[in-house]
Formats: C-alpha cells, structure tokens, sequence
C-alpha cells in the first residue's frame, strides 16, 4: 500500500502540532528526513526493510511514532514498537506516548511485557511462600517469609483490589526485592492459564486483552522473537507495523534462541526420569487420561527412560575423557563446534528420546487442562503444574540436544563446550551450545513474515560501515533493504575535544596494574581541579575497576560506582549533587555506555580506560574465529575491530546529548595514535579536535609538552 496523500497530511499535522505543544521544540533537516523515510519504509514505497541510523538529537523516537501511528491507522494495524530493555521500553510508554496524546487525543496504547515482570495473584494471595511457585520440583523445601515480605505482600494484595496497582513490577511504586519478587511472580510453566481461579482478573492475561485493540504496542526484543515463534501474545505477523529500536541488540537476542544448557550429568537425568514415571503413574491412576499414548504405559515408559539413561550415561563417560582428572573444575571447546562422531551420534538419538517425552507430558498437560469441574480443584492444580514444569524441563532438554546433534546453523558452527563443578552432591557437567550465526532464524522469523521493518538505534555502524550488522542480522542490500545514516545535528568541533593522554604504556593485560595506576593519577589530578563537575569513567572489564578503586581509596566516598545501588538511583544521586554545585563521578562498565542520558553540566567529562576489544577466551568468540580463518577471512577485522569500534562510539557518545553540551572525553588508550588500526577507530567517532597532553611526571622525570590536532 502506497503512502496516501491523506496520511501525508496527517503526518505533517502531528508534527506541526509537536512544534506547537513542546516548548523549546526545533524542527531538524535530520528529523523530518527520518520521519518521511521510515513513512515510506511502513506504508511499502521501498521493497523490503529500512535501516535507519539517527545519532542522538535527531529525535528519532517520535520521528518513528508519528508515521507509525498514521500509516496504522490507515492501514488499521498496531504500530508495535520493540526496543531492546525495559527502561526505553517504560520511556517511550510513560513519557514519549503521552506526550503524543496530545496531540492525538484517542491514541491508545499498552506495554506488552514478559509473564516475570507482572505479579501471580495466585502467589500473592498464598502470601509467596507457603504455596505458590516455591516447588521447583516435587521434593524442593518451602522457603519462610520475613514480617516485612507479608506486610508487603498485604500492600500489593490491597493496591491490585483497589486498582491503584495494575500489576506489573516496575510500577509499583516501592522496590520489591528480587527473592520475594520471584516467589510472586510465574512463568509459563508455572501459569494455570484458563485453569486459574484468577484468570479474570490476571495482570498478565488483562495486558493481552488491551494489545488487541491498542494503536501503539510497546514490548521489546526478546518478547517479540518469542510471539512470533509461538504466535502468540502480539499481533499476527502480516497484521503489524514492527520498529525495532536500538537494533543493533537484536542479532544477540536471536542469538538467546539458538543459546541451550544443561546439566548432562546421570544422576541428575536419573532423577528427573523418576520424578517424571512417578508423575505419569499418578495422573493415571488418579485422573484417567482418555486414550493415553503407548509410552505412557509403565512397562513401555521404564524401558523408555532406561534407554535414554544409558545413553546419557555413555554421553557423560565421553565428556569425561576431555576433562581434567586431577580436578573437579574443567572446561573443554570443541574445535569448530564439531563433537565426536560417538558423542554426536548419541545427541542425535537423546534428541528423540526426549522430545518423545515431551510429547507425553504435553499430552498429560492437554488431558489434565481439560478436568476442570471433574475433579478435586487443589489435586488438579497441583497436577498441572508439576506436569508443566516436567514439560517445560523435557522441552528444553530436546532443544540442548537438537543444538548438540546439529552441526550448523545459519551456515555457520554451532559452538560447543563442557564444563564441570563441584555442586552440593557432587561435580555437576554441563553441556553449552550456541549458535554463532541467526541470519536464518531473523530471515524466518522476522524478515521474511512481515513486510516491511523499521531498525533504528543511534549507533548501528562500526568503522564507518553497516558491514557487521549486515553479516550478523542478514539484511543487506541486494535483497531489497535499504540502509541510511541521518547526519548528527550536534557541532562536535566547537562543542567538546578528545583527549588522548600520552601514557607510558599499552593498556595491555601484562602491563594494566601500572595503566591503571597512570590513569587513575590522571583522573585525580581532573578530580583535584574541579573544573567538570558531572564525570563518568568507563572500564572494559571488573577487573580494571576494581584496581582503579584500589588506586583512589581516599576519594572512595565521593565516586558512584556501578553495584553499588540500582543504575538509576546513582543517575539520581549524580544529578542531586552536580545539581548542589558538587563534583560527582559515576563508575561503571560498558553498560553505562547505552542509554545513559546526562546533558547540560550533569556530564562534561568521559574517561574511557581503553578500546574495549571482545574477550579472547569466550567460546563462542573462539568457534567464530576458527571458523572465519577457515573462509580465509581474518578474525581481528571481522569481529575484534568492528566490536570495539561499535563498543568506542557508544562510549564517546555519552558526552554531548544536546546544543547545550560541552566538555571533552578522555581515552586512556595510546594505540589510537600508534597503531595502524587507531585512524580507523577515530574515524568513525564524532569530529573533535584532539588534544595529547603530557602525564604528571613520576619523581625525578620531567614533563613532555602537550600536543594537540584537528
């Protein structure tokens, strides 16, 4: 459907109204030029999907809703927005949203969010502890509640009755603590659904029934991926407008899909057969299923199970052969994700033995959902959800080994690990399988089902090129996408400066103690100046922080360390003080490098520790690499590179989020002066003059003069 003339003029409606009702509002070249291609993109004047990069200040949040919304109603399909956390996802729904409502005063619109982020009013009428989800497992001990958890679980029952409360976490207005939380809260396991004596008035279940008649869904990445596989929860496919947000994390989400473990060890299996032939004895004996299957017949189900332990047992001996005998700590990769042909073999066939289990208790589950009335109401329950987390466990254990049996996915390895410790009744195995490609699976899921995409986010390039998102994600040119980058609307060269120190050394790990150290004297001597009061310091591992901290003990108190409390109470405390005319730095890792929105003075100074190349000893970093040598392609250029290039833009990005931005960032990292590779990184981040001042000398050594660079 071609964009008509009437939703043209509805488009530049809203958006004349936008710059009526925003005080301060200033229409942007960049802007409009988003809001009329991702019109174009929806309303299907492009072949296929739109990637769309808009740098911060572009605005790209309502560039993206005020088409979506019109070209939706024309075509009467919600316009579902995906973004790739809670926090956007709660941004755009609490601020962006009713801001538009404005202007559209009928626009309606919901947050579809995952099952674990709303409350069980069954829990919660059981309290959370006593009944509820507690039981894992048939034999899993209660766990007590304190005082305080009851009386807050009485606030929570009085705020869902009286409707101030609807129900999900991160509305309520007081925290609620992760252990209490989980006992409140249900998964698909554990969700009686329709059998539910509160499925009337279910948080969870009244979300759904709002989608279906919303003008605009916001939910985010990994809910999407998982509706549309089961299709279920959002619209269907060919009836939506999808905007994925912050896209650039979609290939690691997709990725989550193609990610399966567990543990494989035999006492393990032999308890879960157990508890399995024990439960399906019961529900026969019991309940009645009318026509059960064959395997449900003890005789057939014992030999079944004992099968299948034989082969986990034959599995387990194997393993153990490439692990270490003095210890009970061990890892071990597959070269190229390739297992043994004994051991392949034996996944292949744990396959479909497990998915034939899961098959049985799907049968059991469907059989039991259908007694409702016919039986004693708490026996049944109890029965649906012991049989749907027996479900749920026989489900993933088939995925783990469809994994293990498959040698690609997507063209490319699957990569494959053991791992062993020590647990509470001895050592544990556990096998990994992760997909290093999803090309195939976004093409199917994805690309393929709904007609036209929008991806966004502020940065999706690295190295000054859509090359890795191409290779991670499938779009691509040639099969009809279209890629765009709107130019920044900022003036970096007058508003900020980057400031590479010249350090003595690499930050490399043989040297990073006395880095470190340069860094933090570095740091001190800015601290001691008090000429920024709004600083943040990012590191590109734990480790780093931790003996940065070890270097400034005394200005301990003073710094907002990551882990300390939740990100958005530091954000809070950092603005109370930059706000009283204090000094406040915020410490963290590359987290606080996305999504981290401090203008004005609440942020004038970045450090950046160093270029934050991937983890050379991640597994499914290793399978990736051997197999890019084996297309005679060179690792380094392919993932480390463009990564830490993707990793250095979001991080220099922090600095200037407005025209009222100023300040300068500082990269402890000399390489991207000295390297081959440092032009290239520089590059691609935003055009500030640079400037190498000369380090604080050591006692006895005499300062070098600064030097400086357009």
């Amino acid at each position: 459907m071609a964009l008509s003339l009437a939703t043209k003029a509805q488009i530049h409606d809203w958006y004349k109204a936008l710059q009526q009702h925003v005080p301060d509002f200033i229409p942007r070249e960049p802007q409009r030029q988003m809001i009329a291609e991702v019109a174009r993109a929806l309303a299907g004047d492009i072949e296929r999907h739109l990637v769309i990069e808009a740098p911060t200040g572009v605005g790209k949040t309502l560039s993206y809703l005020i088409p979506g919304i019109a070209i939706g109603r024309a075509e009467q399909k919600p316009l579902v927005v995906s973004t790739a956390n809670v926090a956007l996802q709660d941004q755009i729904f609490s601020k962006d949203l009713p801001l538009l409502r404005k202007l559209i005063p009928d626009l309606t619109f919901i947050g579809a969010f995952g099952r674990r982020r709303y409350v069980c009013p069954r829990n919660l009428a059981a309290d959370g502890v006593s009944q509820g989800d507690l039981l894992l497992f048939l034999d899993d001990p209660l766990a007590p509640a304190s005082g305080a958890e009851h009386q807050q679980c009485v606030a929570l029952q009085t705020s869902l009755n009286n409707a101030s409360w609807d129900g999900l976490r991160d509305h309520y207005p007081q925290a609620v603590s992760d252990p209490l939380w989980a006992r409140l809260s249900t998964d698909k396991a554990n969700c009686l659904g329709r059998n539910c004596h509160y499925f009337r008035d279910c948080p969870f279940y009244l979300a759904r029934k709002e989608i279906e008649n919303a003008d605009v869904v916001v939910a985010n990445h990994a809910l999407v991926m998982a509706a549309l596989e089961s299709e279920s929860v959002l619209p269907e496919a060919k009836n939506m407008l999808l905007v994925l947000d912050e896209g650039h994390h979609l290939p690691d989400v997709a990725r989550d899909a193609l990610e399966m473990d567990g543990e494989i060890s035999s006492r393990f299996f032999a308890h879960q057969l157990e508890q399995f032939r024990r439960q399906t004895a019961l529900i026969l004996s019991q309940f009645r299923p009318a026509r059960p299957p064959q395997l449900s017949q003890e005789t057939r189900l014992q030999a079944h199970c004992d099968e299948l332990l034989a082969l986990i047992g034959l599995f387990e001996q194997q393993a153990e052969a490439y692990l270490p005998h003095d210890s009970v700590q061990g890892e071990h990769r597959f070269a190229l994700g390739v297992l043994p042909a004994p051991m392949s073999e034996a996944a292949a066939q744990l396959c479909k033995l497990s998915d034939r289990l899961r098959m049985l208790a799907e049968f059991l589950l469907a059989d039991l959902g259908e007694k409702t009335g016919k039986h004693d109401i708490v026996r049944l329950r109890q029965a649906l959800l012991q049989t749907s987390r027996i479900q749920g466990f026989w489900e993933a254990t088939s995925r783990l080994w469809r994994l293990a049996a498959l040698e690609k996915a997507s063209n490319a390895p699957i990569s494959k690990w053991l791992t062993r410790k020590q647990g509470d009744n001895g050592a544990q195995l556990f096998l990994h399988c992760v997909g290093i490609r999803v090309s195939d699976q976004l093409e199917k899921l994805l690309w393929s089902r709904i007609p036209h995409v929008v991806i966004t986010s502020a940065t999706l390039r690295s190295l000054e090129s859509f090359a890795r998102l191409q290779e991670l994600s499938g779009l691509h040119e040639r099969n009809g996408d279209r890629f765009i980058t709107l130019a920044s609307p900022f003036d970096h060269r007058h508003q900020g400066r980057l400031v590479i120190p010249r350090m003595p050394m690499d930050p490399v790990m043989a040297q990073e103690a006395d880095h470190i150290a340069w860094m933090a004297r570095y740091f001190r001597a800015e601290w001691e100046k008090a000429s920024h009061r709004g600083m943040l310091v990012l590191f590109a591992s734990h480790r780093a922080l931790r003996l940065f901290l070890d270097q400034v003990t005394d200005l301990r108190p003073h710094l907002l360390v990551q882990g300390d409390k939740p990100r958005y109470r530091l954000v809070e405390e950092h603005r109370r003080r930059v706000d009283r005319g204090r000094t406040s730095a915020l410490l963290g890792l590359q987290s606080f490098a996305e999504g981290l929105d401090l203008k004005g003075e609440w942020l004038t100074q970045v450090h950046i520790h160093k270029v934050a190349f991937p983890p050379v000893d991640s597994p499914v970093i290793l399978t990736e690499g051997e197999w890019l040598k084996t297309q005679q392609r060179h690792p380094f250029e392919v993932q480390s590179l463009p990564s830490a290039s993707f990793n250095l833009i979001q991080q220099v990005g922090r600095l200037i989020r407005s025209h009222d931005c100023h300040g300068e960032v500082i990269i402890y990292d000399r390489r991207l002066l000295t390297k081959s590779y440092g032009a290239r990184l520089l590059a691609a981040l935003p055009v500030f003059p640079i400037v190498q001042p000369a380090l604080a000398p050591a006692a006895g050594a005499s300062a070098q003069p600064a030097t400086s660079s357009d």
